[in-house]
């Protein structure tokens, strides 16, 4: 995108950074994306970075927001958007989450874009003070309108060692296609498919022995649009290795009390002592409430898998 103004952004002083366009102040949401081990605790592999637009100190849908970008505007607010979220994760403190970061391939014309969009990308990366292996690229447009635009730009990123994933698999034969030929690191499956394999017995088998030669292909399996408990347990027992959903987190505008809820488990180095008896003899740690994450809390309805739109 050689000659396209670059973002603006404004920092406050916890280095929480905001951006505008027109009347708008744009605000990075940031929602959890957990694993859980076997005794229900979870811990925030991830966060998915959403949008959070507000006009006059009143909040604006991101749908009707985007609807209101002027369509010469539409590359430029897609990098803002980017950037901004990169920013604030740098700024959150976490040192090995990743963010989920969405690319519409539709908006890329030309292969000089995509090289120019994925440079700045790593600047901006670095800025933040992270690695590009900590920022997931998510493609989140099937109909690209040009292949070989769509494959420069998973191949550019991912030369600049930044993770690839696939969003709202359904198991079409267009969605098979696209996981094989862009073979991601990550597949999102698309929770209204989900749900439609819950409703029995055979399809639940048939869920999970998909989900199975998706992670023996190496490629991790994230189910989203958990909103009730016997989901979250649904995808323990079919494997899944991520989960996202309302029934665990909801998107919070940045700086968010996730830390507080859900810290990270600090590995604090030892120095050896010579003088130390053996490690037989030393006395058992009681656990430290700081450093546990929080076992899932179990909402009381049941509902089918899907996005929240409100």
């Amino acid at each position: 995108m050689a000659g396209r103004r670059k973002p603006h952004f404004l920092a406050d002083d916890k280095g929480f950074h905001t951006a505008s366009y027109g009347p708008f102040i744009l605000r990075s949401a940031f929602q959890p994306i957990f694993s859980q081990d076997s005794e229900g605790r979870l811990t925030i592999e991830a966060f998915e970075a959403l949008i959070r637009a507000s006009s006059s100190g009143n909040p604006v849908s991101p749908g009707h927001f985007f609807s209101l970008v002027e369509p010469e505007d539409a590359v430029f607010i897609d990098t803002v958007c980017r950037e901004l979220h990169i920013l604030n994760m740098g700024a959150l403190g976490r040192k090995r989450a990743r963010l989920f970061i969405n690319f519409n391939p539709s908006l890329f014309d030309a292969v000089a874009d995509i090289e120019d969009e994925a440079d700045r990308m790593v600047e901006v990366t670095v800025q933040a003070g992270l690695r590009p292996s900590r920022i997931v690229c998510e493609i989140t447009e099937q109909g690209s309108g040009d292949n070989t635009v769509l494959h420069k730009l998973v191949s550019s990123l991912r030369a600049r060692m930044f993770r690839i994933a696939v969003d709202d698999f359904g198991a079409d034969d267009s969605d098979i296609q696209r996981v094989t030929e862009l073979n991601p690191d990550i597949l999102k499956f698309d929770a209204a498919w989900v749900r439609r394999f819950t409703e029995t017995s055979a399809g639940m088998g048939l869920l999970k022995l998909m989900v199975d030669q998706f992670i023996d292909k190496g490629i991790t399996v994230l189910f989203e649009g958990l909103e009730e408990v016997h989901q979250v347990e649904f995808c323990n027992r079919v494997g899944v290795q991520l989960m996202q959903g309302y029934a665990l987190a909801r998107p919070e505008i940045v700086p968010t009390t996730f830390d507080e809820r859900f810290p990270e488990i600090r590995e604090t180095p030892r120095t050896p002592d010579t003088n130390a008896p053996p490690p037989a003899a030393q006395p058992a740690a009681a656990p430290d409430p700081e450093q546990s994450a929080p076992a899932f809390a179990r909402p009381r309805r049941a509902a089918a898998f899907g996005k929240r739109t409100r």
